[in-house]
């Protein structure tokens, strides 16, 4: 499976806006969907196993897999950085794999994904990222609204 599109339903991208707004800490959820031809639409995100002293500002560890946890028809995990930085799968202008390149290689899922303010940057299988925009408008992450 090689995926070159990601779909995200409405109530995705919901969920996401939701998380990514209200959390200082990177949260983590399982995309829930099915894989059609070269497209893998996310009809879902549910939230993933994680105990709250595992989710700080630069990293978040589930207890157990998204099926382990009761979710079937997982496609993908996507994960947040708070911060909207550092939203790339290799260190720029190299070849060089960042942790979250390293953590999909070992999933079997067909994408993985970064949430990152107003846009998700993903990467598929042929481990080739790519970014999706969700809104025009940008979102502040949490950290700079709890500043206001």
């Amino acid at each position: 499976m090689r995926a070159r599109v990601l779909l995200l339903s409405a109530q995705a991208r919901r969920y996401l806006f939701l998380q990514y707004r209200s959390y200082a800490t990177e949260f983590m959820g399982c995309m829930i969907g099915t894989i059609r031809g070269d497209a893998v639409i996310v009809e879902r995100i549910a939230p993933a196993d994680v105990d709250p002293a595992q989710s700080t500002p630069t990293r978040v560890l589930p207890r157990q897999t998204c099926e382990d946890a009761g979710w079937a028809g997982t496609v993908g995990v996507i994960h947040s950085h708070p911060d909207g930085e550092r939203c790339f799968y290799y260190f720029p202008g190299t070849q060089v794999a960042t942790s979250d390149a390293a953590s999909f290689a070992q999933q079997p899922y067909a994408v993985d994904a970064i949430m990152c303010g107003d846009r998700v940057v993903w990467i598929n299988r042929d481990m080739a990222g790519q970014q999706l925009q969700l809104t025009g408008l940008p979102i502040p992450p949490a950290s700079e609204r709890a500043q206001r």
